[in-house]
């Protein structure tokens, strides 16, 4: 009798495990469920958008954005006077030793455009910004400063290569003091991308058209 009774109680507990097993699988399919239909919901609501806005649906799915949408085009001017302005010192610093009249053009051409990328950017892309905290300004101003010593230096160390060229040929003592005014534009030049990276990543300025004015705006 005692078995009897032993094995109904087991199988009645196996049937009340069984039915709460169901229960919970019924209710996760269900939350399942839920969730795909409000996903498949939410994909028809921007697909509707993208139907009724034919724009907002180009610009969604477009991965590499257009020029216009950018605030500013500071950032992709900025890095091209970066590089040639470090490679017309490192250039001009291997000239000292070797001394070849050909390399003399390379470097020119290498000073001269990257005194006109620093102008540009300086000039033309830089960005207007607004509303800065005390301390983004004190950084920006010091950004500024090193952006005008860089044009300007980029600027005489051009004209001394062309005086280099041209008039003092073969001249190492000439040639030493065109390579620290190379040098010193790209030390600042250095400096005012450190301070531009503090700006981005540190103050906040500049992501997503945060403070800068856009270059479309009246200033």
């Amino acid at each position: 009798m005692k078995t009897v009774l032993f094995t109904i109680a087991f199988l009645m507990n196996i049937f009340m495990l069984q039915g709460q097993t169901d229960h919970k699988l019924q209710e996760h399919n269900s939350n399942l469920v839920k969730s795909v239909e409000m996903n498949s919901g939410s994909e028809m609501v921007q697909d509707q958008e993208k139907t009724d806005n034919p724009t907002l649906a180009s610009k969604n799915d477009q991965v590499k954005a257009s020029l216009d949408e950018f605030p500013n085009l500071h950032p992709l001017v900025v890095h091209f006077p970066i590089v040639l302005l470090l490679l017309a010192a490192f250039l001009q610093l291997i000239q000292l030793f070797v001394m070849n009249r050909n390399m003399d053009w390379v470097i020119f051409m290498v000073i001269g455009f990257g005194f006109i990328g620093a102008y540009i950017a300086g000039e033309y892309a830089h960005p207007h910004a607004h509303e800065l905290t005390a301390m983004a300004k004190k950084v920006m101003n010091n950004h500024d400063k090193f952006a005008d010593w860089t044009i300007w230096s980029a600027a005489l160390a051009a004209v001394l290569k062309l005086v280099s060229i041209f008039f003092l040929k073969n001249k190492r003592s000439f040639e030493i003091a065109v390579f620290i005014v190379m040098a010193f534009a790209g030390y600042s030049v250095a400096e005012a991308g450190h301070y531009g990276a503090q700006l981005v990543h540190i103050e906040g300025v500049g992501p997503q058209g945060e403070y800068p004015e856009s270059e479309h705006e009246e200033h």
